[in-house]
């Protein structure tokens, strides 16, 4: 994996730089004390995994994330403990704090490995196809799932369970990833747990979603989002 440091303390450069070199997987592009040029780095490079700071000058971490069209894994190294909700809520694949011992280091980085064996989607597929579908991966088999069978995920940090009409799937990764894979035009974020389908909405109030008769909440950060969805919806 192509992997890039963006962190202001050259001493926190210098402990991943050491961890990196001695793990197998992993190449070094660049480092960076200043998000801005990393910026730009990483919107016109390939890398696959980015090691980020929260609290810089300029572009704070989350920031960062935010800005990015297309983000990379990103694995977040901080000293503070108060983001990690909100890091975890973006999609990145762990939360480090520092000092960052090798072993918490290696466990984050075999996540975005697996992460990064998982199916991917081309943008050119990435369109509104009520026949697509992919293998997810449960327990030791990868499982067909059509995405117009989908309900509602359900994220659990580590792992997901992934809502069909007629059994649940529980699989590996984030909701940010799947957030990434399925389709813009039919899935939304509507709580930091949950993603749902929008055409299997069966019902609404000012707080909840239902579908396939489950309530799934809605989540104060998203309420804006949501309802400008349903008003188009609505008589």
């Amino acid at each position: 994996m192509k992997c890039v440091i963006i962190d202001d303390e050259p001493l926190a450069i210098d402990v991943l730089t050491k961890h990196l070199k001695k793990t197998q997987g992993l190449t070094l592009l660049r480092s960076f004390q200043n998000a801005f040029e990393a910026l730009y780095y990483v919107q016109t490079q390939r890398v696959d995994l980015v090691f980020l700071d929260i609290q810089m000058p300029g572009i704070k971490g989350l920031q960062f994330i935010r800005i990015l069209k297309y983000p990379p894994k990103i694995i977040i190294t901080t000293a503070f403990k108060e983001y990690a909700l909100e890091a975890l809520e973006l999609g990145v694949v762990d939360y480090l704090l520092k000092p960052i011992p090798y072993h918490r280091f290696l466990s984050a980085v075999s996540k975005a490995m697996e992460m990064k064996s998982m199916p991917k989607v081309s943008s050119m597929t990435k369109e509104i196809n009520k026949d697509r579908y992919f293998f997810c991966k449960e327990g030791s088999v990868y499982v067909k799932v059509h995405e117009r069978d989908i309900g509602y995920i359900h994220g659990n940090r580590n792992y997901c369970i992934i809502h069909l009409h007629d059994r649940k799937l529980k699989v590996k990764g984030n909701l940010g990833y799947y957030h990434s894979v399925f389709s813009e035009d039919n899935f939304a974020r509507v709580h930091k747990s949950y993603l749902v389908s929008l055409d299997r909405i069966e019902k609404y109030d000012s707080d909840s979603l239902w579908i396939h008769g489950d309530v799934i909440p809605i989540g104060r950060t998203y309420k804006t989002v949501v309802w400008d969805y349903l008003k188009e919806k609505t008589l």
